[in-house]
């Protein structure tokens, strides 16, 4: 019997050649930094972080679909961790504009 399995909703991506330990290290990061917004904000959404090599050191995008909006951001940095760093920082900004706004 094969049971269904719903989508997680916060998904991962690394590079095909990223070790378990940065999956489990960044993974970890990009879900904390995660838990924590949406704790601020007093609300879930559904996450995707992409981590990838580039030609300053790496990048990350972050999509969140969040109360009925999508909302996108992407940096660089000298390592996965300050890419996401970075652009989890700006995507806090703009929902945090977004939740303060009468009609959200």
């Amino acid at each position: 019997m094969v049971a269904n399995k719903a989508p997680e909703r916060i998904t991962i991506q690394l590079p095909e050649h990223a070790s378990v330990k940065q999956y489990r290290e960044l993974g970890a990061f990009a879900r904390y930094c995660i838990q924590r917004l949406e704790k601020d904000l007093g609300s879930r959404g559904s996450w995707i972080v992409t981590i990838s090599a580039s030609q300053r050191g790496f990048a990350s995008h972050v999509k969140v679909r969040h109360m009925g909006a999508v909302l996108e951001e992407t940096s660089a940095g000298q390592d996965g961790a300050l890419a996401t760093w970075y652009a989890m920082c700006r995507l806090e900004q703009r929902l945090r504009e977004r939740a303060s706004l009468p009609w959200s």
